[in-house]
């Protein structure tokens, strides 16, 4: 068996070498938590709650470490005292079976310090897995308050220069009646602006709640007279920041800059800070913070030019900033201004420069960035664009369509993926003939959320879809159509496993097609195995139902489509079916496989 997961693995990494992977996630620090009663039905109320989550300097990896400090206001109001245990999760698995937990705990009751005992219960996001929680006794006496403090430590999440700091809510829930009211409060050591915490993006593996009011050093969110969980208004807190070191590093760079105004190596490095910050493993930051990151990044490296005009090594270093902005702006769509201005930058610091291994290693990658805008020759670089007239670009060639849009119109459906923060997720998508499209997704311990859009046949079988949220987010991905399955190609960063769809029904033709609701599912979640298995026995079933005589479900216009390079599904045969059926789960299930040792 074990030769036959290697075997699994090296057929779908060799049938699909075009395909990138998303990002690994990182491993997941346990979160701060509301506190629990220790009994299914209490009196007792939580009037109010104040969770302060102080984020300092340091930690590992350098994300910042933050002292929680949480106060709870506790209420009575039977004619009957209570001794209740309470207590609070310690540890969590961090996704990669390493078990952290939060350090320097402090309870006090009423004023009173108070000694907890570590107990096993269940964790709360891996079903019945059990970890060490912190227990204590607390009396609640007939018609009175009752003041808990909790204190700790938590460490910062993620990959530098972000970090990120969770605090779970729902498991408040189990006391009488209401929260009262809940202040959360995120405090760092320098003023809080759109830059330095993230709001209205995904950073890959946290997304800050929303609702947050700046203050000074402070971000507050405000909820009253709620229930935590998927039916109020929040279920958990996720705070999405610039690690306090890279904030750190960016305020030194801007007071060197400010003694210094005539450096331009100063300028340079302050340039480089708020580029390191603006773009991040795949893409760049899009909301406003991030949008005033790249001005400022622009506006640095224009001035550390106009006092180093000569320097080669900082052309190539903007020329990377406009680069990868003008890549993913421009990949579905005509170049932008930034294309050409990277391309005269790279043209200038190779005329400086041209034997500098910094900059020739900027000019090879602004090559791949920039497609047929950059060319290495024998003797070095060219760039047509530049020189070609009255149009930079060569004329795109008028794709022919790639598929009925009839027999494409349906509802697909991903099955159980993890998201990039360690979450479940499944995806819904329903397609119509009139090219519109509607996303369903059904998150793990939060409400669905539906996305709404257009796809495009995009030609050489592609199909691209387009869609926005009611937060106005937008997300674009790139599917292969083979049948059936839509094979995903390019994928927004926040889902940790390839979100590829399999027909789920076809929609009977009608003069106006509905597509303004999502089909009605169910999702339980299940284990990744369980889903794994669950899926092979449907997937597979469908690509043998694909691979009969009777034809592609999918019939193609008249006009004829290229196949892509490297395609391991050309030719419609079974083994390429067989093989594209099982690219969603062949890597995890041969990791499984290897992992069991069988």
């Amino acid at each position: 068996m074990k030769r036959i997961a290697l075997f699994l693995l090296l057929c779908i990494l060799l049938a699909f070498p075009r395909i990138a992977l998303a990002d690994v996630a990182p491993p997941i620090n346990p979160p701060g938590a509301n506190l629990e009663p220790g009994a299914e039905s209490t009196a007792v109320e939580m009037r109010h709650e104040t969770v302060l989550i102080d984020v300092k300097d340091g930690g590992a990896s350098n994300l910042g470490v933050a002292r929680v400090t949480a106060d709870f206001s506790m209420h009575n109001p039977s004619s009957l005292g209570e001794q209740l245990a309470v207590r609070f999760p310690i540890s969590a698995n961090d996704g990669r079976f390493e078990y952290p937990e939060i350090s320097n705990i402090s309870l006090r009751v009423d004023g009173r310090p108070v000694s907890y005992a570590r107990v096993n219960y269940p964790s709360l996001g891996w079903g019945d897995e059990e970890l060490p929680w912190a227990e204590f006794t607390v009396n609640f006496p007939a018609g009175a308050d009752t003041a808990i403090q909790v204190s700790y430590d938590l460490q910062g999440s993620g990959y530098f220069p972000y970090s990120a700091f969770y605090y779970v809510l729902h498991t408040g829930a189990g006391w009488s009646g209401n929260i009262g009211r809940a202040e959360i409060i995120l405090r760092l050591p320098y003023p809080a602006n759109l830059q330095n915490v993230v709001l209205d993006t995904q950073i890959g593996w946290a997304e800050t709640t929303p609702g947050g009011v700046f203050e000074g050093n402070e971000v507050r969110w405000v909820f009253e007279d709620f229930e935590p969980g998927d039916d109020g208004p929040v279920r958990d807190m996720e705070l999405a920041l610039v690690a306090p070191a890279a904030w750190k590093a960016l305020l030194s760079a801007q007071a060197e800059v400010k003694a210094r105004p005539q450096d331009g190596e100063a300028w340079g490095r302050l340039a480089k800070r708020y580029k390191d910050l603006f773009l991040q493993s795949k893409g760049y930051r899009a909301d406003p913070g991030g949008e005033e990151l790249y001005r400022l990044s622009v506006e640095a490296y224009e001035e550390c030019l106009r006092l180093k005009p000569n320097d080669a090594q900082w052309h190539a270093g903007f020329a990377e900033l406009l680069a990868q902005r003008a890549y993913w702006d421009n990949w579905t769509g005509d170049p932008v201004p930034e294309t050409y201005r990277a391309l005269e930058e790279m043209h200038t610091a190779l005329q400086l420069a041209p034997r500098d291994p910094i900059v020739l290693d900027i000019a090879e990658n602004s090559s791949w960035l920039l497609e047929g805008g950059v060319l290495e020759g024998e003797t070095g670089y060219d760039f047509p664009w530049l020189t070609q007239t009255p149009t930079p670009l060569p004329p795109t060639a008028t794709l022919a369509p790639s598929f009925d849009p009839q027999a494409l119109a349906g509802t697909y459906t991903s099955g159980q993926i993890t998201l990039s923060n360690g979450k479940f997720a499944q995806l819904n998508l329903v397609v119509s003939a009139d090219h519109t499209a509607t996303l369903e997704t059904l998150l793990q311990g939060a409400p669905a959320t539906i996305a709404s859009g257009t796809w495009t046949d995009i030609g050489d079988g592609d199909l691209q879809l387009v869609v926005t949220d009611a937060s106005g987010k937008t997300l674009e991905f790139v599917y292969l159509v083979k049948s059936e399955i839509l094979v995903v190609r390019q994928y927004p960063g926040s889902f940790g496993t390839r979100p590829d769809l399999v027909r789920f029904a076809t929609p009977t033709p009608t003069a106006n097609p509905a597509h303004s609701a999502t089909p009605a599912l169910t999702w339980t979640p299940q284990s990744p195995m369980e889903t794994i298995l669950a899926d092979t026995d449907q997937i597979i079933a469908g690509s043998l139902a694909s691979a009969t005589p009777q034809g592609d479900s999918l019939p193609a216009t008249p006009a004829p489509t290229a196949t892509p390079a490297g395609d391991a599904g050309s030719g419609g045969g079974l083994c390429g079916s067989l093989l594209l059926a099982l690219l969603p789960l062949g890597v995890p299930l041969g990791l499984w496989l290897l992992r069991r040792r069988l």
